[in-house]
């Protein structure tokens, strides 16, 4: 979804519309040896740094950062550097850590799905300080169920979605990148899409295009990382650890 954006966002500057800001996107990832496409996607976030970090015309404006053998060491300095911070897992899938309660912790104001811990930081910072986009768990849930989910529907209906996918097989990818991969992970978006990263794509774009228009204020901006920290007590140990003994171990 976030590798996606970074195209479309390619694509804005090319065409002229200029962020305010100069936006870095910073990947940290891991793929076990036999997750193919997890490993496809790293590969295309590799691609988008090439291409987009050596382009004059848009390195000034977007810089793509995948942090090598990223861990606890560089989650320290990483962390409390950013801004914003992204828990984009598809809704009922519950695939959220605890990045998301340290980013809190240390201000940062997250975009996500309502999935994982994000239904409780959602819960405790109200709709102005997080930003919630997609569809909801029940809807994920149907989908699955009916296993009625057309990605090529999407992608033939939406020229956003349309030009970003097509990019990754495009000459300028092609020249950066694997062509195995590359065209691999293309035919798993095209056919198959399992975690449904289309029919979110165009909330999360909006979303994401409002949370850097609320950046310009700074002041909103500050009221809104302290709010977070503020309520991230929520998610201490001592208070987890208490109620897994109270509901469950009984120890």
């Amino acid at each position: 979804m976030n590798a996606l954006y970074v195209i479309h966002k390619y694509f804005e500057i090319k065409d002229g519309k200029k962020p305010s800001h100069p936006i870095t996107v910073i990947f940290g990832a891991k793929a076990a040896p036999a997750y193919v496409i997890a490993k496809d996607i790293i590969h295309l976030i590799l691609c988008l740094q090439e291409l987009v970090n050596n382009d004059p015309e848009v390195s000034p404006y977007l810089k793509v950062v995948m942090v090598e053998n990223y861990n606890v060491t560089l989650a320290e300095k990483l962390i409390p550097a950013a801004d914003i911070h992204e828990q984009i897992s598809l809704a009922s899938k519950e695939a959220s850590g605890t990045s998301n309660m340290k980013f809190m912790l240390n201000g940062a104001v997250a975009v996500g799905t309502m999935d994982g811990a994000n239904v409780e930081m959602h819960q405790f910072v109200g709709d102005d300080n997080i930003y919630i986009f997609g569809e909801s768990s029940e809807t994920v849930i149907e989908r699955y169920k009916k296993a009625d989910y057309v990605s090529r529907d999407y992608y033939e209906e939406d020229e956003d979605i349309q030009r970003a996918v097509d990019f990754i097989v495009s000459e300028e990818m092609m020249a950066v990148g694997c062509k195995e991969n590359l065209e691999r992970l293309y035919k798993e978006l095209l056919n198959k899409d399992w975690f449904m990263t289309f029919p979110d794509f165009k909330d999360y774009v909006k979303t994401k295009e409002r949370m850097y228009a609320d950046y310009e204020d700074r002041m909103a901006w500050a009221k809104k990382m302290l709010v977070n920290i503020s309520k991230a007590g929520f998610f201490s140990s001592d208070r987890t650890i208490a109620q897994y003994n109270d509901e469950i171990w009984h120890l």
